[in-house]
């Protein structure tokens, strides 16, 4: 056996060397003894090892060497196994042998003193009892072990010896890690295994409460998230502030008190057969105790708390806090240990990752025996640690804090969340923020921030963590504006240190080496630990953190993208590649440096299988913006209170506007400006009073010193300068520190004057401004008296002066600004004492000394923090774990780029823009273009808009001569992005087209082209519009001037030969046609996007180069190309891009250039062919809208050779694809139809002839495509050219020849309709394009018919007009049989009656025709249409009779026109309709006909007589929009005059017979008037009263009325009375109307006697009311005096013809022996023979002299009276005799004229022979009975002559209308010769 030799040998050697020391010899024999006596074999330990321990004691090299060496290779042969304990002879417990072994050799070290020999003896002894996997030591031996190896390598002086030292703890501690992992490696294998078990045997199983389901949750966890942690202390107290660095050294949640380094225990590990090995603690007998899942919980244990152990002794010896003279001393010892602890710390941590963060590893609290998870039980130490080393001012300390900090975050950061947010904001983001922090602590921190940034996950979680927690400050967005804040650091540097820093950093690998590899801690021995590699030489240390930021910057912009990437359409199918797998494994790999992962840019999210709860991007990006609004409030505050303390309440985050939610606030929000706090409080409202009052009352000053409280007071505000407000202050404060002590002072003046003196102590004793300063006497003598007329004690005030001049009163937020600035605090004053620190200062590190004080500052702040919040915690009963989210969303990566977007965009643009090292550009544009991306992908517009600007500005080609190799980079880029952002860069693709296009003219002018006649595009904004006047000329004159300027340059065009050669590279060139041809792969908006850009770029092209000769069209071109790839899409698509691209042409198509012009049509006509090609399916129109440019440009340009080409352009595609066009020809039309109105008769011509031959031979396709509308149109804008009369003609008559030609053409549905049955061919044969609810009829008569109306009302030719008019009412007449009643509504609605709105609505015609046009079109169209109408009516009687009550409307309209010709050509009409019709008329019809007749009579009664005398005031004078007010009642309605139309009586008596006389009494009048004013209350009130003071107060009137000369009236009311008078004339028409139709027999005999009795009523309403008009002798000379007419006004022909008419009816009527008629006989008698005598009696009254145009006015009637009378029945004759006779007598008295003597004597023979019985009295018989029966008849020419004279208005009367005002109208309706 190979250790029998070896044993055996160092035996004899210890006993040769034994010496004197008998009893070591007589061991060494005895041992030897044993070994032989056991065969050769090793005895008991015991025995070996007694002399061997002897030996290590002898104080001998050769000795001690020998003893030492041969027991390491004992343990190493695991001879020292473990026995059971034995008991020594004191009875007392041995400790296990291999203690007493490891104690033995740990003895041997006697301090630096030991021989160098022995030193490196015990290290490898040591190293191999703790490396032996077979007997393994555990607890307090390998404490011990670890120790001695860490003071040998402290303490020797041998450099070897500390290098071998130092290697050994490593191996050392790095194996008692290992072995945990082994450990916990099996562990999990047993966990899944019971899973599988259990899972076979039960499926149904609840797993929710063992360890497997545990370990199976864990393992669904993402990668490097460990479960939450178990100990629920973590957390902090809401109410008890934030964490800080001190609260990190007491935040102990794990209790290993009574832990120690616990017993020596030993672990043998035994040979099994199966796979696993078995371990267990104590070599005990094998037994199925060792298989018990607790006993194997126990062992793992052990190999936990050895770890545990470990480690703890590491972090505490790394806390040990060194003084000032030791600290920069890296050689000695106690900056070797804190080295040697630190690196040894970081070591474990980062190659054994596993062993902190696996949620398996668990070690049991000695409190309460709960299992805790490692990484939480070594937390507090590992916090304390790093809070006591992070903020060191040793580069070498600060170096590997920062590297343990990056694996807390990289790892660890959920259990350290809270934590981590510490350390960054008071150690090292802070640091980044000093002045004086060393700029190589700065690069180390920024380094460890490019570790984070290309740590995708890690980046996302701290966003979700820190910048979406309300309670948190942004970190994530604070590191972006700190790196770009160091990125854009201005830092002057010479290009030779710029190539060595490239040379240096393109050396170092990848930026993922650090956590490829195991690391291990550096050379720490005293010979090397203080030499120090600098790669980077000479190189300027800010300019090496400024690139190291800038690296940072595009690894963040990278991790951004690589995280949204699922998020990536395009990308969705490789994500596959890239994601793993949730597992246990995978956790495992992701969080170990030594597997096999290369960087963790791999890392992406991973959809969950369940919902992530606590991961909701909406719902965070919701607490976000809470976040953010709350950071914009505070942010008004500091700047405005009252508006941010307005603010902050209404966003909800102070409760209510009460006081104390308020000063709440205030005393609670750390973030405040605490100047502004002050002012607040301070102001002297009362409100702000009650806040502060609230705000004091909420400190607690009890048992508080009184400085302290006066401190903690003037913390939490800044106090004001004003010494008002100090007055309240101070006082609220004294009152609050008395309320709380009341036992301190006297009463609450003395703390109120007390803290004043205090305050001025603080200012005088610290303020640089004060140059004596106040002695403690001065200070106790200002203070004399003030406790309620006592001294406060001396040594009191003394205490406070020495606290004061100590530590000045400042606010901490002060402090740390100075000391952040690195401004050093005075700390004396004075001259003397300025020259003492001047001398003082030579040759010190003031910068260093700052921040070693800074860094003292940190830590005693932060642990006085720690300790309070710890104390406040341990009080709070409730506590709840740390919430972390896990990111799992990829969208994320938007919010959290547009929070910082603007930090990216201004370090990246600054720099491009700045600096011309070519790496550095490059950098700054994969930055660029990765932010991009970003912005791109989440729709963020306003960054992706900023960038590519950025790029295209970077680009700069609009400088083509100053291009450099970036700006072609920078376009290379942007070409790039096109292709792969192409759909999500909407409103930018402006900028790239606009680059592409600059790369054209870059193109031009380096090929040779003068720039001059290239313009930069970008101008175009600059370009006046063009003018039109511009001649070609002009433009070839400018652009020659141009050509002959000379240039001096080597190149062509003066631009860079490397520049020309780049611009024309297969790449560039390649790349921009690729995005022109990816056009096609382009989603449905982002075409659109593409084309609405591509077309701004194009018209900028065309306004800066369109004066010249060949302008730009490069754009205009590429318009064409996308057309052609993009023709493919769907029709849908296709139509939105061609709404953008047709909209173009219409611009471009009508741009002054005709170069351009031409350019653009043709390439309209080439796609539109190419488009044709494609067959369009029925019901789609897109070639309508495609050709809709050719429309435009035909409208809007003024270039007949432009119009030409139009036309020309579509002959060409009629005759090559004239198949094809389907819905293209209603466009076509359209084209033709703008040629039609153009003044240049060969455009005329050609359009013309087009549509003729289209007419001829493609009709059939026309009426199938829905375009027969447009081909009508068409026609009727040739036929309305007035150029062109012949045109116009023909074009007529092209437009009456499609009748019979769309008749015949099978296409057409009229031509089935009209060969066969139309109710079955009409559903069949719909035109496509026909809406179903359209009419065949709609769809082609009313087209043809249209366009006759069309021409007939805006025609400006009258012939032209003419012939439409004939061929409008011949087709009608000719077609209209087959109209339904449906569409003769239609044509009445649409086309008949609007050929008559001009007399309802003159401005329709006006807005088209001047006054005199319109006069001919009225006396010409309109009159021959009114008789049309007429003659339609008739014709198609039976289909049109349900429109009569129509007619009559349209013959109402016309006959209430204030132009007399239409007023009685309407009458005439009226008349016609109903003498033509007169026998097809039904009772119906009649009564319409009688309504009509009512309608009119009450819209031509002048009620405004009685009322006008009231209108004094021309604003209610208003006029009618045309003529008479016809819309309904004027005035009084019908129920004005009670009469009832069944009773022809005019009056209830005969009594008031005499009333019609122009001498009536002034009574009659005013019964007349009051009779009118009862149902018009107007009229009263017009009506002068007698009794009213106006009428007394009239002194000055003259004494007859008639010398008065009338008025001047103003023209509005000179109107108002012509519309007056004119319904006088026309109530005089309708009199006349009604006695024309009455004097034909056919009339009288068909009208139904009731219809014939209303219009009976209508004659005696008309008489009545002129009767009393004319009876009111007042009235009408005031409308004289008013200026109403020349002369007093009267209705004396209106009275005498209603009567005249009314009497010659009823004479009829009572003749009349019809039995209809004898019904009504008695009636008629009773009415008729008082109004006769009426009549009579009033005649005879008449004065010959005064009254001779009553007397000619009403003779005609006397004589009707009289014939009539006379021709009455001999029984009717003979009852009225005694009644007439006597007014007969009386006419005899008169002057008879030879009508009425003839009549006279008819009566009086006819008296004779009735009344006397005398025979033969009427001579001859014949006359008489001529007489009696043309009276009674009314068909004797005698009779109807003198009814006309009496009724006749004259036809020649002028219009009562504007233009003739200065006419006296009166003799039209008046009694006047």
């Amino acid at each position: 056996m190979s250790s029998l030799k070896f044993v055996v040998s160092s035996l004899d050697i210890i006993a040769a060397h034994a010496g004197r020391n008998k009893q070591l010899a007589e061991l060494a024999e005895k041992a030897l003894a044993a070994i032989k006596e056991n065969d050769q074999q090793l005895p008991d330990p015991e025995v070996v090892f007694a002399p061997l321990q002897l030996a290590t004691k002898s104080g001998t090299i050769p000795l001690a060497t020998t003893a030492l060496d041969c027991i390491g290779k004992l343990i190493s042969y695991s001879y020292f196994s473990a026995p059971p304990p034995s008991t020594g002879q004191d009875g007392a417990e041995q400790a296990p042998l291999i203690e007493r072994a490891i104690d033995t050799i740990c003895d041997c070290f006697q301090g630096e003193t030991t021989l160098v020999e022995v030193q490196l003896q015990i290290v490898k002894s040591l190293l191999a009892a703790v490396l032996n996997d077979k007997i393994i030591v555990h607890g307090a031996g390998l404490l011990k072990a670890v120790r001695q190896v860490y003071n040998i390598f402290l303490l020797s002086r041998s450099t070897a010896n500390q290098q071998v030292a130092q290697g050994t703890l490593t191996q050392m501690v790095g194996t008692v890690f290992e072995r945990v992992k082994t450990r916990i490696h099996m562990k999990e294998a047993r966990a899944n295994l019971d899973k599988l078990k259990t899972s076979r045997s039960n499926l149904a199983v609840d797993r929710s409460d063992d360890l497997d389901s545990q370990s199976d949750q864990a393992d669904s966890e993402e990668a490097n998230e460990p479960v939450p942690d178990a100990a629920p202390s973590e957390s902090i107290d809401e109410t008890g502030g934030k964490l800080t660095l001190k609260d990190l050294e007491h935040r102990k949640s794990f209790d290993d008190s009574h832990m120690g380094d616990g017993p020596t225990m030993v672990s043998q590990v035994k040979p099994m057969k199966r796979a696993a090995r078995s371990v267990s603690e104590q070599s005990l007998p094998e037994s199925s105790q060792e298989e018990t899942p607790e006993s194997l919980d126990a062992e793992d244990e052990a190999y936990i708390r050895d770890a545990y152990l470990v480690f703890r002794s590491f972090c505490n010896l790394s806390t040990k806090i060194l003084p000032p003279d030791q600290l920069y001393d890296l050689r000695g010892q106690p900056m070797r240990s804190k080295l040697i602890s630190l690196h040894l710390v970081h070591t474990l941590l980062n190659n054994n990752i596993t062993v902190f963060t696996s949620p398996l590893c668990t070690i049991r609290n000695t409190k309460n025996n709960e299992p805790t998870n490692f990484l939480q039980a070594i937390k507090y130490y590992l916090c304390l640690s790093i809070t006591r080393n992070g903020a060191s001012s040793v580069d070498r300390v600060f170096d590997v804090c920062c590297d343990i900090f990056w694996l807390m975050i990289k790892y660890m950061r959920s259990s350290f969340k809270n934590e981590i947010e510490v350390f960054l904001n008071e150690i090292y983001l802070a640091l980044l923020a000093r002045k004086n922090a060393p700029v190589s602590q700065k690069i180390t921190f920024v380094g460890i921030l490019k570790r984070l940034c290309e740590d995708p996950r890690a980046l996302v979680e701290i966003y979700l963590n820190y910048d979406c927690d309300r309670n948190v400050d942004n970190i994530f967005q604070r590191i972006v504006e700190d790196l770009s804040r160091f990125a854009t650091a201005a830092i002057p540097i010479n290009p030779t240190q710029e190539q060595q820093y490239e040379d240096n950093h393109s050396k170092s690998g990848p930026g993922g080496e650090w956590q490829i590899k195991s690391v291990l801690p550096p050379p720490l021995s005293v010979a090397l630990i203080a030499t120090h590699h600098d790669t980077d030489g000479e190189i300027p240390k800010d300019y090496v953190m400024k690139r190291v930021a800038l690296d940072s910057l595009v690894e963040t912009l990278g991790s951004l993208v690589h995280w949204s990437q699922p998020g990536r359409p395009e990308a969705n199918g490789e994500v596959g590649d890239v994601q793993r797998r949730p597992s246990s494994d995978d956790i495992r790999d992701s969080i170990d440096p030594s597997a096999s992962e290369t960087a963790s840019r791999m890392d992406t999210p991973i959809a969950p299988s369940t919902p992530v709860i606590d991961d909701d991007p909406d719902q965070l990006e919701k607490e976000k913006a809470r976040k953010t609004a709350m950071t914009n409030a505070i942010r008004v505050f500091n700047f405005k209170p009252k508006h941010g303390i307005k603010l902050l309440v209404k966003e909800g985050f102070i409760p209510s506007d009460a006081p104390e939610d308020i000063a709440r606030f205030l005393l609670r929000e750390d973030r405040l400006d605490k100047t502004q706090i002050g002012e607040y409080l301070g102001e002297g409202d009362q409100k702000n009073v009650d806040i502060m009052h609230a705000f004091v009352d909420m400190m607690d000053f009890s048992k508080k010193r009184f400085v302290d409280a006066l401190r903690e007071f003037l913390q939490s505000f800044r106090l004001p300068g004003e010494a008002q407000k100090i007055d309240r202050f101070m006082l609220k404060f004294a009152h609050r520190y008395a309320t709380g002590n009341p036992n301190a002072f006297a009463n609450a003046d003395t703390p109120y004057v007390l803290a004043y003196s205090v305050i001025m102590l603080n200012t005088d004793s610290h303020s640089t401004k004060v140059v004596k300063r106040m002695s403690k006497d001065e200070f106790i003598k200002n203070n004399r008296g003030i406790n309620d007329s006592a001294d406060l004690p001396d040594e009191y005030l003394i205490g406070i002066y020495e606290d004061i001049q100590k530590n000045e009163i400042v606010l901490k937020s002060e402090r740390e600004a100075a000391a952040a600035s690195g401004i050093l605090q005075a700390q004396a004053t004075g001259i003397a004492a300025g020259l003492g620190q001047a001398f003082s200062n030579v040759g010190r590190d003031l910068q260093r000394e700052a921040y070693v004080q800074q860094s003292e500052e940190i830590s005693l702040r932060s642990e006085q923090l720690f300790r309070d919040l710890y104390r406040s915690q341990r009080k709070s009963a409730t506590k709840a774990g740390v919430k972390f989210i896990s990111a799992t969303s990829f969208k994320h990566a938007g919010p959290m780029f547009d929070a910082t977007w603007m930090s990216f965009f201004s370090a990246l643009s600054s720099l491009i823009q700045k600096t011309h090292n070519l790496d550095v550009n490059k950098l700054c544009l994969d930055g660029m273009k990765l932010a991009t991306k970003i912005a791109c992908l989440f729709d963020l517009s306003t960054p992706r808009e900023a960038f590519i600007s950025v790029f295209k500005n970077t680009a700069n080609l609009n400088n083509p001569r100053e291009m450099q190799a970036k700006n072609v980079e920078a376009l290379k880029v942007l070409l790039d992005l096109a292709q792969t952002e192409g759909n999500h860069l909407k409103q930018s693709w402006k900028d790239v087209l606009m680059c592409i296009s600059q790369l054209d003219r870059l193109q031009l002018i380096s090929g040779g082209v003068d720039e001059s006649a290239v313009p930069d595009v970008s101008r175009a904004r600059f370009v006046p519009p063009p003018q039109r006047t511009d001649t070609v000329d002009s433009r070839k004159s400018t652009s020659s001037a141009r050509k002959t300027r000379p240039r001096a340059h080597t190149g062509p065009q003066g631009v860079s030969l490397e520049i020309a050669l780049e611009s024309r590279s297969d790449e560039v060139i390649k790349s921009v046609d690729r995005i022109f041809t990816n056009t096609a792969n382009l989603s449905r908006d982002a075409i659109i996007h593409f084309a609405r850009a591509l077309t701004e770029v194009s018209w900028d092209e065309i306004r800066v180069s369109g004066s010249n000769d060949s302008p730009r069209t490069y754009s205009l071109q590429k318009i064409v190309e996308i057309s052609y790839y993009n023709m493919t899409r769907v029709r849908f698509e296709w139509s939105h891009i061609w709404d953008v691209l047709g909209e173009h042409f219409n611009k471009v198509g009508c741009h002054a250039n005709t170069a351009i012009v031409f350019f653009a049509l043709d390439s309209l006509r080439q796609l539109s062919m190419r488009f044709m090609e494609i067959e369009e399916l029925a019901g789609f129109k897109f070639q309508k809208d495609f050709l809709k440019p050719f429309e435009h440009v035909m409208s809007n340009s003024s270039n007949v050779s432009v119009k030409d080409m139009i036309l020309r352009c579509l002959i060409q595609m009629i005759q090559a694809r004239g198949e094809n066009i389907r819905s293209g020809w209603r466009t076509m039309f359209g084209v033709f139809t703008v040629a039609a109105r153009e003044p240049y008769e060969s455009i005329v011509n050609l359009a013309y002839e087009s549509v003729t031959q289209v007419y001829k031979t493609r009709f059939g396709v026309v009426i199938s495509q829905g375009a027969f509308t447009d081909l009508i149109v068409c026609l009727t804008e040739f036929s309305k050219n007035m150029r062109f009369q012949k045109k116009s003609l023909q074009a007529m008559e092209t437009l009456k020849s499609i009748i019979p030609t769309m008749l015949k053409t099978p296409e057409c549905p009229l031509s089935q309709k009209s060969a066969a049955n139309a109710n079955q061919s009409e559903p069949n044969l719909k035109s496509p394009t026909q809406l179903t609810r359209t009419s065949v009829e709609e769809g082609f008569w009313f087209p043809v018919l249209f366009a006759f109306h069309d021409v007939l009302m805006t025609g400006e030719d009258l012939e032209v007009r003419s012939n439409a008019l004939n061929y409008f009412f011949e087709t009608l007449l000719r077609y209209g049989g087959d109209f339904p009643p449906e569409f003769w509504d239609i044509l009445w609605r649409q086309q008949l009656y609007p050929i008559f709105m001009v007399l309802r609505s003159r401005p329709e015609m006006t807005n088209a025709l001047n006054h005199e046009e319109l006069s001919v079109w009225l006396s010409t169209t309109m009159i021959q249409a009114l008789r049309n109408m007429i003659t339609l009516f008739t014709h198609y009687f039976d289909a049109l009779e349900y429109m009569l009550d129509r007619f009559l409307e349209l013959l109402a309209l016309c006959i209430c026109q204030e132009n007399d010709t239409i007023a009685r050509i309407g009458s005439n009409c009226l008349q016609q309709l109903i003498l033509q019709n007169v026998t097809k008329f039904t009772p119906e019809h009649w009564a319409k006909i009688v309504g009509a007749f009512c309608e009119l009579f009450e819209r031509t009664t002048a009620y405004q007589l009685f009322s006008t005398m009231a209108i004094n005031s021309t604003a209610s004078l208003s006029p009618p929009p045309s003529g008479l007010e016809l819309g309904g009642a004027l005035s009084p309605t019908s129920e004005t005059l009670p009469v009832d139309e069944k009773s022809l009586k005019i009056n209830g008596t005969d009594t008031n017979g005499h009333s019609s006389a122009p001498e009536s009494t002034n009574g009659d009048a005013a019964d007349s008037i009051t009779a009118l004013a009862d149902a018009n209350p107007a009229a009263m009130a017009a009506t002068p009263q007698p009794e009213t003071p106006t009428q007394q107060l009239e002194e000055f009137k003259p004494a007859n009325p008639l010398q008065q000369q009338p008025v001047v009236v103003t023209a509005a009311r000179r109107r108002f009375f012509n519309r007056i008078i004119s319904r006088c004339v026309l109530q005089l028409l309708m009199i006349e109307t009604v006695n024309e139709l009455f004097s034909n027999d056919a009339v009288y005999a068909q009208i139904p006697s009731p219809e014939l009795l209303r219009l009976m009523a209508l004659l005696k309403k008309s008489f009545l009311f002129a009767k009393r008009f004319n009876a009111d002798k007042d009235l009408r000379m005031r409308l004289w005096r008013e200026g109403f007419m020349k002369q007093p006004p009267n209705l004396l022909k209106q009275e005498s013809g209603s009567a005249a008419t009314y009497v010659s009816i009823l004479f009829r009527m009572f003749g009349d022996t019809a039995p209809e008629r004898q019904g009504s006989k008695a009636d008629v008698e009773s009415a008729l023979v008082p109004l006769c005598r009426d009549i009579i009696r009033g005649y005879t009254g008449l004065d010959e002299e005064s009254q001779h145009r009553n007397i000619v006015a009403w003779r005609p009637v006397v004589v009707d009276v009289l014939e009539g009378y006379a021709a009455f029945p001999r029984d009717g004759f003979t009852a009225h005799i005694q009644s007439f006779y006597p007014l007969f007598v009386e006419l005899l008295g008169k002057d008879l004229g030879q009508e009425l003597r003839a009549a006279l004597l008819l009566v009086l023979r006819r008296v004779g022979e009735v009344g006397l019985g005398i025979e033969g009295m009427v001579g001859g018989g014949g006359v008489v009975a001529a007489g009696a029966a043309g009276a009674v008849g009314g068909n004797g020419a005698a009779e109807r002559g003198r009814r006309n004279s009496v009724l006749s208005v004259p036809s020649a009367r002028p219009s009562p209308s504007m233009d003739s005002l200065s006419d006296d109208p009166s003799g039209q309706f008046m009694g006047r010769p």
